[in-house]
Parts: structure tokens; sequence; C-alpha cells
């Protein structure tokens, strides 16, 4: 009787785990549809209209949440899983067609994302823009840690913020970290002294300037939101703030999603195998020429506006390493709906020195050339020349300059 009592119990057990399992597993199951489907994940909506990662600035700051920061607190099951979620179809398209033509898998690992490579910052100062209601003009400057004497004369020059008043202008510096011991104490100390310098968790390497620009958007995004303008440039580059903020953001100003630089249209710049630049045989397999409109990355001016939208394309578009067609050109193309100004090459901005200094010098604050790369032995002669200009009698700041 015991025994009969005993194997009952034991069937009941069982029937009330089994049941258990099945509901368990029905809850499950149940939830995980619900994440799955498309504008559910994290709280967001999928984004509508024209294939635009982000289609107004509602969906870029949803009633003051800051999207940067309810993304970084979801962790997608899977790359396809997080295109499904965050993508309407015309993006995913997009982005299928860069996993192809880098010869990447969709499921490759997140490291294929430069935003989730880049890591956290090492080095930052969350205040550089707090300190004003509006900044009109945030200078964000590719350098290599070991380019002190190149940071220290922009702070002294073009990106002194005491010479261009009533402009609110700040610098922040770009870098990943270095492998010299010696140098890292040195950066500390020199961000302990200007509290301008951002570094990123990734080796400051000419491979991964890639994940420098996509840091820099985050950056602007997190902590320089009041920004009207974002300057990308190079350390090597000299800027004439002055002709910048005189002759040039009255035109810059209320164009939203807009890019202003030096453009190559798509089809037009080729692909090289060899050299500097080389482009391995396996991407862009089957082209010559770069399929996207993009800029000469040396001087590149941005809406602000697109920071938040730029970062958020970085995390589901496959990395490329060379910067300038990453960063704006990949990366514009997945947002969607960005205009692109040309500011061309040796008219508004300029690789050769002597001819930025000629031009100068015979047009003087009438020279149309407002960024130009300026040879380390030439840079305070030029900046003496265009300093004089601007605090001359010939000179004055209500005149307004348009070029």
């Amino acid at each position: 009787m015991n025994l009969r009592i005993g194997k009952v119990r034991n069937s009941l057990i069982l029937v009330v785990v089994l049941v258990v399992n099945v509901l368990c597993l029905l809850s499950i199951t149940i939830q995980s549809y619900s994440a799955w489907r498309p504008g559910r994940a994290a709280g967001t909506t999928t984004p509508a209209g024209g294939g635009d990662l982000y289609s107004s600035e509602h969906q870029h700051k949803n009633h003051g949440v800051d999207v940067q920061s309810a993304s970084a607190s979801f962790l997608p099951p899977s790359p396809t899983a997080y295109l499904n979620l965050s993508m309407n179809p015309a993006v995913l398209k997009k982005v299928d067609s860069m996993h192809h033509v880098l010869n990447l898998s969709r499921f490759d690992d997140d490291t294929v994302y430069p935003a989730k490579r880049v890591g956290r910052y090492l080095i930052v100062y969350p205040g550089l823009c707090a300190d004003v209601d509006r900044v009109h003009l945030i200078m964000i400057v590719h350098t290599a840690p070991k380019n002190l004497h190149r940071r220290q004369r922009i702070r002294e020059t073009f990106g002194n913020r005491a010479l261009f008043y009533p402009f609110n202008v700040r610098v922040a510096f770009l870098l990943g970290k270095t492998l010299n011991s010696t140098l890292e104490r040195v950066l500390w100390m020199e961000h302990a002294r200007y509290n301008d310098t951002v570094m990123g968790d990734f080796v400051d390497d000419y491979h991964n300037l890639t994940l420098k620009g996509v840091m820099g958007y985050r950056w602007v995004n997190q902590h320089c939101q009041n920004s009207e303008l974002v300057l990308k440039i190079d350390d090597d580059v000299f800027i004439n703030t002055y002709k910048l903020l005189y002759s040039f953001i009255n035109h810059m100003r209320g164009k939203p999603k807009s890019i202003f630089c030096n453009m190559w249209h798509k089809g037009t710049m080729p692909i090289l195998r060899e050299g500097k630049w080389k482009v391995d045989t396996r991407m862009f397999s089957k082209m010559s020429t770069f399929p996207y409109d993009y800029c000469s990355g040396f001087v590149v001016l941005l809406s602000s506006d697109l920071m938040g939208p730029m970062h958020q394309a970085a995390t589901t578009t496959p990395f490329f390493w060379i910067d300038d067609v990453y960063l704006f050109g990949m990366l514009p193309s997945v947002v969607g709906g960005v205009t692109f100004y040309n500011y061309a090459l040796d008219k508004n901005v300029s690789l050769n020195d002597k001819k930025t200094i000629n031009c100068t010098m015979e047009q003087g604050a009438r020279c149309p050339i407002f960024g130009s790369i300026i040879a380390d032995h030439n840079y305070w002669r030029y900046w003496q020349m265009v300093s004089s200009l601007y605090v001359s009698g010939d000179w004055k700041v209500e005149n307004k300059l348009i070029e």
C-alpha cells in the first residue's frame, strides 16, 4: 500500500514539473516574440520615411531622453536582430549591400561595427561645452598622442576661444591610447592642465582613424549637444577661424542634416589597390571607384543634428578603415537625407600651403580659403599674417564679409 502511494506521489510530482516547464517555455516564447518585433526594442520606434535612420529631432531626443544612453543599455541578441529592430527595409538594404561589397557576413561579431569597438573614454572632460548656453563651433581635431606641439599651437592660435568673441568656439582633441607609458603620463598631465583631450579605448593607429571619428560623433552627441556646427580637422590643418565665423557661418546655419566639404561624387574617386591607401582586393572587388558621395576628410563641417544619427548608424554599418569614405560617405548614406555642400579644393580649402599663403598675401581678408594644410615651418608665419589682417583697421567685424 505504501509503495503504491509513493508511486502516485512521484507521478504527480513529474506531472507538476512538466506543466511548469511547459508554462516557462511558453512565457519565454511570448517574450521573445515581443522583443523581436520591429520597433519594440528598448522602447524605440521603427524609423520611417525614405530610408532615414532618424527622420526628425523627436526621434533623436525622445521627450528629453537621450537615445544614445537608452540604446547603450540594450544589448541585442545578435547583429541581425539589431538591424531588424532598429532600421526600416530601405536602410537594411543599404547595410546589407555594404556587408556584401566589403566581403563581410552580417553574422560576424560586434567587432565589425565601429561604434561597438570604440569602447569607453579613457580620458574625457564632460564639461567642455557646458559653460555657455550655445557653442557656435566645436572643433574636433584628429591628433596623434605624440603631436603635443600641434595641439599646443592650435590652443594658442585659431582654437583660442578668447579671440573670437562674441562667437563661442570650443576645441576637443581626439586620440587613441598609446603603448608608451612615459607618453601616457604626459598625456594625463596635458589633460589635467587643459581639459580638452578625449581618449578612446583603442590603440592610436592610422588604420583606427575610423574609430576615432566615430568616437568624435559620440562625444559631441553626449557632451556638446548645445553646438551649432561641428568642424572635423586633422592636427596639421590651419583654420582661418575669423574667415569661417564671419564669412561662412551664415551660409551654413539653418541647414539641417548638412555636410560642408570638398566633395567627391560617387563613381569619381578611384579605389587604389597599391600604396598608402591600398584597399584589399576582397573589398569592393568588382568596383574601380567608390560607390558613395564622400568628403576629403582634412576639413569637414557638419550640422550638429547629424551627430546622434551618424553614431547610431555606426552601430550597424560595417567597419572600413579609410575614414574619409566611412565617416563622410558610408554613414551619411545609411542615415539618409543628408545634403552635401561642396566647398571646393583650392577654392575654399587647400592641401597646398604655398597657394594658401599667396592667396592671403594677394587678397588679404578676401581670400576665400578658410582651411588648409600648412607645413610646420610656415605655420607661425602664416598665423601672424592672418591675425594681423583681422586686427587691422582695414577689416572690421561689422562688415560681415561674404565670399
